[in-house]
């Protein structure tokens, strides 16, 4: 047993002097780096973007110029027979009367195709039975009918001005931090935004003009045409009676009708013209409208003022571009003696690139480190161009002013 424990201290003194030996060969232990005296890296974000929108004040419009308003009817030259002839409160076309075709034994001559009897038309006789009048005015005290078309000159030179309507808009804006001023108490940005708004503005009034009426009149040879309105040829239908007064049958049980012509005969071709012009500033309405949008784009400065941690005032200043297109369109509208109105529309389309500036205002709070929202008062000022629509009949012109805008603006901000 001696033996044995003697042994077992042996060993337990050889395996610790072996690993005494080992651990002289490794030398010490790693030691873990220390990290604390580094400095703190925490990232403060330089951008802001905002967008919202941008509610300023319409731009200001006046609107000017003349035209013609012409006759929408032909009624061709004065001399000339059996003419198509257009009216507007009536209509002489050429005369359509025609006579059954006969052999030389007097029997009726049918189209071996159709199985309908072949007509042809009457040997011209001054007169025709297809025309048409809409008013009892038009008949004259001496028996004959009056057909006239009717034209318009504006010459009114008045300017009307009218301020289109306020508009609510997108507005977008990036802003870049560059840096503190005055030891840090104000930062300043560089800012670049777009806006879009809209421009609307349209105006109606009586303008002055000069009315012309051409009439053309035609001889009634002394009869009297049936109530208007009416248009001929004409026919009626009345049932065929037998001596005592009762009405014939057909083969096939129907009752026998005969169709008479009750058209009335007016010459076919004017007796006489006449043409005649009256001023006024009643019979003649125009209707102005321009319709469009306006881009602005800003770049400039912004100051930022600290009034709490997350409460800040701004200010903004600088250069602003505008792209201004629109639409601009002129309806000229008369009202003649008889008749529907006439109405005569032109129409244009035209941009502008305008130099300006703005400057902003506003108050921002932030909701946290990255997101808020703001809010503030606006100005910009861009001048005015002339938008112009002309064809041969008409020049109009609208000048469209954008200049000493002003309202707000509100939307959401976000760091990164």
């Amino acid at each position: 047993m001696k033996l044995l424990r003697l042994a077992l201290v042996a060993f337990a003194s050889t395996l610790g002097l072996a690993y005494a030996q080992d651990e002289e060969r490794r030398g010490p232990p790693v030691e873990i780096p220390d990290f604390s005296n580094l400095d703190e890296y925490i990232y403060e974000p330089k951008s802001t973007v905002t967008f919202g929108f941008r509610y300023v004040s319409g731009a200001k419009t006046q609107f000017s110029g003349q035209g013609r308003i012409s006759a929408p009817e032909d009624p061709g030259a004065l001399l000339g027979a059996n003419l198509s002839r257009n009216y507007h409160n009536g209509t002489v076309q050429p005369d359509s009367r025609a006579v059954g075709r006969t052999d030389s034994a007097g029997n009726p001559v049918i189209d071996p195709e159709s199985g309908a009897r072949v007509f042809d038309p009457i040997a011209p006789d001054g007169r025709t039975n297809t025309w048409s009048y809409i008013d009892s005015s038009q008949l004259t005290a001496n028996g004959y009918l009056a057909l006239s078309t009717y034209s318009a000159d504006v010459i009114d030179t008045s300017v009307r001005e009218k301020d289109s309507a306020s508009s609510a808009g997108m507005d977008i804006a990036m802003h870049r931090d560059m840096g503190k001023l005055f030891g840090g108490r104000v930062a300043w940005n560089l800012t670049a935004g777009l806006s879009l708004n809209d421009i609307a503005s349209n105006t109606e009034d009586r303008v002055r003009a000069t009315m012309r009426t051409l009439t053309d009149f035609y001889s009634l040879f002394g009869q009297t045409p049936p109530a208007p309105p009416y248009s001929s040829p004409s026919t009626s239908t009345e049932n065929v009676l037998d001596a005592s007064g009762n009405p014939l049958l057909n083969d096939d049980g129907s009752i026998r009708t005969l169709t008479s012509d009750t058209s009335v005969l007016i010459g076919n071709q004017p007796a006489g013209r006449t043409e005649t012009a009256l001023t006024n500033d009643t019979s003649v309405t125009n209707r102005w409208k321009l319709k469009g949008a306006y881009y602005t784009m800003r770049v400039g400065p912004t100051l930022l003022f600290a009034i709490t941690n997350r409460l800040k005032a701004s200010v903004s200043l600088g250069a602003a571009l505008v792209y201004s297109g629109a639409s601009y369109t002129v309806t000229q509208t008369f009202q003649p003696e008889l008749g529907a109105e006439i109405s005569e529309t032109v129409t244009n389309a035209d941009y502008k690139l305008l130099p300006g500036y703005y400057a902003d205002a506003a108050v921002q709070f932030d909701l946290t480190e990255r997101a808020g929202f703001y809010a503030g008062a606006v100005f910009q000022s861009a001048g005015s161009y002339t938008q112009s629509v002309e064809n041969s009949s008409a020049t109009y012109a609208t000048k469209i002013d954008l200049s000493n805008q002003n309202g707000v603006r509100a939307g959401m901000s976000i760091r990164f």
